[in-house]
């Protein structure tokens, strides 16, 4: 049977231009006065979900100022993971990521950030249950045991830095806490506001701070946009500074918490 080379080529055409049009949809396909943010539940208090079944935290709160300022309709899309609402973002299905992410050099090199909230952090809590092993001063002392992390996190790209150091990703940062406390891992390495969390709630905890190298130390927490969508930062970032003049994120921050 002879191949038509023709037909072949309009057959591609169709599908490269099908799946164009599928992402142009997944970008377009909503109200034009929407800002769809994209957030993860399990993350307090940021982003949880209460006993009646609704959001919860200071990124739901404050998203629904920065909504209220754009006067945009706020629609919220729960996606479970860093790494989904990292693909979601990419993908356009969201417009931007409010979910205590921390500023790093390192993100700033593959995406937008809209600083709203927090100091400079220049090191990470590792948590341990009950005690801090003898002879453990620093992260090279933990080598051939057992860390946890949130994959694509700040603290990954620490620990990435350390071969010897046995590994153990987790979805939800209450997973971590849960493996160390159960011996799985010997200790985990989190937000300074997520340490905060457990400590108030487990006198078990205890802290070692892990200095960081400027690369990857944090200037507080931003909003994630893609670097590609210029009007949506300008936008975005003008309604943020109204909102840090006045005292609405600093009510936030001690209303959940978050006060250092």
């Amino acid at each position: 049977m002879k191949i038509n080379k023709l037909a072949i080529g309009l057959l591609i055409a169709t599908i490269v231009s099908g799946c164009y049009l599928f992402r142009q949809i997944a970008v377009t396909n909503k109200k034009t006065n929407q800002i769809v943010i994209g957030i993860a539940s399990g993350y307090a208090p940021f982003v949880s979900v209460n006993q009646a079944g609704d959001y919860e935290g200071f990124d739901i709160d404050f998203a629904k100022l920065l909504a209220k300022e754009l006067n945009q309709e706020l629609v919220f899309r729960d996606l479970g993971s860093m790494t989904s609402l990292f693909t979601a973002l990419n993908q356009g299905q969201i417009d931007l990521v409010a979910w205590g992410m921390s500023i790093t050099q390192e993100r700033l090199k593959n995406m937008a950030m809209v600083h709203y909230y927090g100091q400079d952090a220049v090191s990470y809590p590792l948590i341990f249950w009950q005690e801090i092993p003898a002879g453990v001063a620093k992260l090279d002392d933990l080598a051939n045991f057992t860390v946890c992390f949130e994959p694509n996190s700040s603290q990954q790209a620490v620990l990435d830095q350390y071969d010897l150091i046995h590994k153990l990703p987790v979805e939800k940062i209450d997973d971590a806490l849960l493996n160390i406390q159960y011996g799985k891992a010997i200790a985990a390495l989190v937000e300074p506001v997520i340490a905060q969390k457990f400590m108030a709630k487990y006198p078990q905890i205890k802290i070692l701070n892990v200095p960081l190298t400027l690369d990857l130390q944090e200037h507080g927490i931003g909003l994630v946009i893609r670097p590609d969508r210029l009007d949506l930062i300008r936008q975005v970032q003008k309604a943020v500074q109204v909102l840090k003049t006045s005292t609405q994120i600093d009510d936030l921050a001690q209303k959940w918490g978050l006060v250092q």
